[in-house]
């Protein structure tokens, strides 16, 4: 449930910028918004060609400044998007590391590491507690949905620094594919011969918790990465745990 809610959340946006551009895409809003632009041309053309002496100079120059810092903010906006920063961060078992990071790939940054904050990679599963199927299907989600924003992501420019994809795609090959490609077999033949059987009868179950556990605290370490190059202040405070 707390996916489908998490999942409407993102969609709603999308859902109503498409209802937005749909609406001005009829032919009937289309004219009325020409003719309408076209009234506005036309009485500001008028209006300036009607002016003389230092009033028309006024008003050109400052149309003319306005054109031009339109441009200049346009084109900051762009550059910051492509211009690569450099940024050092301390990730354990990899020392410190330094990234190539725009705007761009912090929004990536933050998309995964919302993902994987929010899904078992990252949060405690007992010995007793919860499914180790709904852990490898949560698993599994986690790296396609990764998989995804890292197809439609503009590749890095050339850099010496880390990435941020070439750092999620060792998380997915290096981490989560090694413990999926592993257990989900094992788990899918023990439910195949034993259909009604629950999970603590599978004679695998505590190294897989084991190894679930041993996989979920190198995520988080892969996560709090990605949450410091989105910018996210307090990272560490996401990983709070209740003590009760």
């Amino acid at each position: 449930m707390t996916e489908n809610i998490r999942q409407n959340e993102v969609e709603r946006p999308s859902q109503f910028a498409t209802t937005l551009f749909r609406f001005f895409r009829r032919p009937t809003v289309l004219l009325v918004a020409g003719t309408c632009f076209g009234l506005l041309v036309g009485w500001s053309v008028f209006s300036f060609s009607n002016l003389t002496g230092k009033s028309r100079f006024v008003v050109g120059g400052g149309i003319t400044g306005l054109v031009i810092s339109a441009v200049m903010v346009a084109y900051n906006k762009r550059w910051e998007t492509l211009t690569l920063s450099e940024i050092k961060i301390n990730v354990p078992e990899f020392a410190e590391l330094k990234f190539a990071i725009n705007d761009e790939y912090r929004r990536v940054a933050w998309k995964v590491f919302i993902e994987a904050l929010t899904r078992v990679a990252t949060q405690p599963l007992g010995a007793e507690d919860g499914s180790l199927r709904e852990a490898l299907t949560s698993l599994h989600g986690l790296f396609a949905t990764t998989r995804d924003l890292l197809k439609n992501m503009k590749p890095s420019k050339p850099t010496s620094n880390v990435t941020v994809e070439v750092f999620a795609v060792k998380m997915l090959n290096q981490e989560i594919r090694p413990f999926l490609s592993k257990w989900h077999i094992q788990l899918k033949k023990f439910e195949s011969t034993n259909p009604d059987a629950p999970e603590s009868e599978w004679h695998e179950n505590v190294d897989c918790r084991k190894e679930l556990e041993g996989l979920s605290d190198r995520l988080i370490k892969y996560t709090t990465a990605f949450g410091e190059l989105a910018g996210v202040q307090n990272v560490a405070g996401f990983f709070e745990r209740d003590a009760n």
